[in-house]
């Protein structure tokens, strides 16, 4: 999908922002004041001192505190006013009670860029948040930047520069410097998965921890880590979606760059919903929307910290993989089997060996071991170790062969030597070869170190291995797809302004009729009188049914009458439909009664809708219809428009799919019928953005291959 389709209109703060030039004074000062400084090294107030001495920060230091002449050497100053330099970043560990004291200050000064450390903002409820708000607005008065607050800071770990009090700061060996960029809302969460990578020699280029956000939030960092030449993959760990447009802009730009976007977003559940609100003030929004997203546009989600490491291990290795198809070898015929069972549940192909790849295997493995795929060496390679090597070469010559997993439990001295030969062939082949080292640290833990020391993945199960290579099989092939499915407007019927808040049946079969989707022949009757002149002429057998915007669902109220094959059973059920419904409803303002053709093939049921979802727009549902929505919940979601190639993937996704291909004898349905329909509502629904809250198409009946769908009831939402 072309990215100009993609494009929303940003929020007033970011046209004004100019993201790269403010973030690259964040993260590269030449002077770095500490207001509110303490000289208690330990405290959250003296730790961002004691960082940036411990780490040799070369820039200029001004530490602010009227209660101190000097710390660790350094001249103090009793205000920001009194600093003799400029300043390119303040760092405030202050309370919120004296914040726009210090934010007057730093604006006299004319510094630009301003780290808030305390909290006690939106997050500690409303007194907060009007603090907040006022704090935010005057910040773009004086065209200043805020990182936070409630937040720990940044560190820049190219040039080593930490900037906050984060315990992750507090090493003295240095940082592990790599091609990892993460940016955090929260920043306990973000520096402790930065420590525990660091353990696994993953490298990072930057870390920021936005907090509140109010002003420089997630997606901004991820932009300017995405265009960061030293940076190659993106993290981030949200609580909301600051900007959807945004979101999906940077997603589209990360297959362009070949950067994986890689995210773990916190308030899947309603508890955990209620938890993000109180952390940072954050609406988490709908994760089924988020995670539908994702996978539209090649975003990597991760479930936990564990998750996320893992996806940064194999993503900074920096290979792509061609398709799918995996070889897997190992010296364990069980571990060969368990990788089999997970090839298939992660929709890993673990491909058919050509006869002559598997010729030359026997060539060098034991008679007893198997040279199909899954390869079992057989525990011979542990005297002979030259087998776990020419077999590995072998498999890598093999085109037929996207990627390559190899398992050893082999520790010691001999373990190490092979993880050296495997990484010395790593660096020979485009090819990634993903490692599982089994076994306890103190047997295997020197193999695994000296592959992760060389940029090797490796793994301590067969199962993360295979998620992590499922990851990274379903990011190259996004970025592989070269095919742009063009998105064709063939309608564009645009309401300028609905004429009430629900559009029932009647109107909604109008604009689906104009999309060229069938809809029922049918009779709006306003009056017993109109019906009396019209019921003769009606082909029967019919279907009655109630239209009010006060009953949406027809049938509860008793509104809706089937298989009508006369005159005077119309008639009746004419007058049963308005007691029914006057019964169940005394106030309901009926505005007429749709008497529509009853349609006899045999068809299958499906619904379309569309949702209006606060970060991400118009969304686009597809599903089995009629009662099995909320019975089975078997939808499949994108954001609009969409493609013709995309509307029958949304198809193909759903368990329901095989109903529409025909089994158990059944015929197939008219599944490309069904895919364009799709597609123009997607188009309709894209065309009105902004305007609709929700579409409901249910049921369509999808008839036999070749004779098309047809829309029996339909409803739209309109904003007020």
């Amino acid at each position: 999908m072309s990215t100009s389709n993609l494009i929303g209109n940003l929020k007033e703060r970011r046209e004004t922002m100019r993201n790269k030039e403010v973030l690259e004074k964040f993260l590269n000062p030449k002077s770095v004041a500490v207001i509110g400084v303490s000289k208690d090294f330990s405290s959250i107030s003296g730790k961002p001192l004691k960082n940036l001495i411990r780490h040799h920060y070369k820039g200029a230091i001004y530490p602010v505190n009227p209660r101190y002449d000097e710390i660790g050497g350094i001249t103090c100053y009793p205000s920001i006013l009194n600093v003799p330099g400029e300043i390119d970043v303040a760092l405030i560990a202050v309370s919120q009670a004296r914040i726009m004291q210090i934010f007057e200050e730093c604006k006299q000064k004319s510094v630009k860029h301003l780290i808030l450390f305390g909290a006690g903002f939106a997050e500690a409820g409303e007194e907060g948040r009007i603090l907040q708000e006022k704090l935010l607005e005057e910040a773009k008065r004086a065209n200043m930047h805020l990182l936070g607050p409630n937040c720990i800071g940044l560190l820049n770990a190219k040039e080593s520069i930490p900037l906050g009090f984060s315990t992750s700061f507090e090493t003295d060996k240095g940082f592990v410097t790599g091609n990892v960029g993460f940016a955090s809302q929260s920043g306990a969460l973000g520096f402790s998965l930065f420590g525990i990578a660091q353990e696994e020699n993953i490298g990072f280029s930057y870390i920021v921890n936005t907090g509140n956000q109010i002003d420089i939030h997630t997606l901004d960092c991820m932009e300017y880590m995405l265009e960061d030449e030293d940076t190659t993959v993106v993290c981030g760990y949200l609580e909301s979606i600051p900007d959807g447009n945004m979101l999906i802009n940077l997603a589209e730009r990360s297959k362009q760059l070949k950067k994986p976007l890689v995210l773990l977003k916190a308030g899947r559940s309603e508890l955990g919903k209620q938890a993000a609100m109180s952390h940072t003030a954050s609406l988490t929004g709908s994760e089924q929307a988020f995670q539908a997203i994702a996978k539209q546009y090649g975003v990597i989600t991760a479930n936990d910290i564990d998750d996320m490491i893992d996806a940064m291990k194999i993503f900074s290795r920096g290979k792509l993989a061609n398709g799918n198809r995996v070889v897997t070898i190992s010296n364990s015929g069980a571990a060969g089997i368990a990788m089999a069972d997970y090839s298939e549940e992660l929709g890993l192909e673990l491909v058919t060996l050509s006869k002559e790849t598997e010729e030359k295997i026997k060539q060098v493995i034991p008679p007893y071991g198997s040279a199909m795929n899954p390869v079992d060496i057989t525990a011979q390679a542990l005297k002979e170790q030259h087998i776990f090597i020419d077999t590995l070469k072998i498999v890598i010559d093999d085109p037929g062969i996207d990627a390559i997993i190899v398992q050893t439990t082999f520790g010691g001295e001999l373990g190490k030597k092979i993880c050296e030969k495997i990484a010395e062939i790593d660096k020979t082949t485009d090819k990634p070869i993903i490692v599982t080292v089994t076994g306890s640290k103190e047997i295997t833990g020197h193999g695994k170190a000296y592959l992760e020391e060389k940029g090797v993945p490796v793994y301590t199960t067969s199962y993360k291995t295979m998620v992590a290579l499922k990851r990274l099989v379903e990011f190259s092939l996004a970025c592989k797809d070269t095919e742009k499915n063009e998105i064709h407007h063939a309608i564009t019927y645009q309401i300028e302004f609905p004429e009430s808040g629900v559009w029932t049946e009647e109107k909604v079969k109008q604009i689906l009729a104009e999309m060229n989707i069938r809809v029922p022949k049918g009779t709006v009757i306003k009056s017993k009188e109109q019906l009396e002149k019209v019921k003769d002429t009606l082909s029967f057998p019919v279907v009655c049914k109630v239209i009010s915007d006060d009953i949406l669902h027809k049938t509860d109220a008793g509104g809706v009458k089937v298989n009508i094959r006369n005159p005077q059973e119309l008639q009746k059920s004419y007058e049963d439909l308005m007691n029914s419904v006057k019964k169940f409803s005394p106030t309901a303002k009926m505005t007429c009664v749709l008497v529509e053709e009853m349609i006899q093939e045999e068809g299958v049921e499906m619904f379309i809708g569309i949702k209006d979802d606060p970060d991400f727009g118009s969304l686009i549902v597809c599903g089995l219809g009629g009662v099995f929505i909320e019975i089975l919940n078997d939808i499949s979601i994108r954001k609009t428009p969409i493609s013709i190639n995309e509307a029958h993937q949304m198809l193909k996704e759903l368990k329901g799919y095989a109903l529409l291909e025909g089994v158990r004898g059944s015929v197939k349905r008219d599944i490309q019928a069904l895919a364009e329909a799709i597609v123009q509502i997607s188009n309709f629904a894209h065309t009105n953005e902004g305007k609709m809250k929700e579409m409901d198409i249910n049921p369509i009946w999808v008839f036999q291959e070749g004779k098309g769908i047809a829309a029996l009831d339909g409803m739209i939402v309109w904003k007020e």
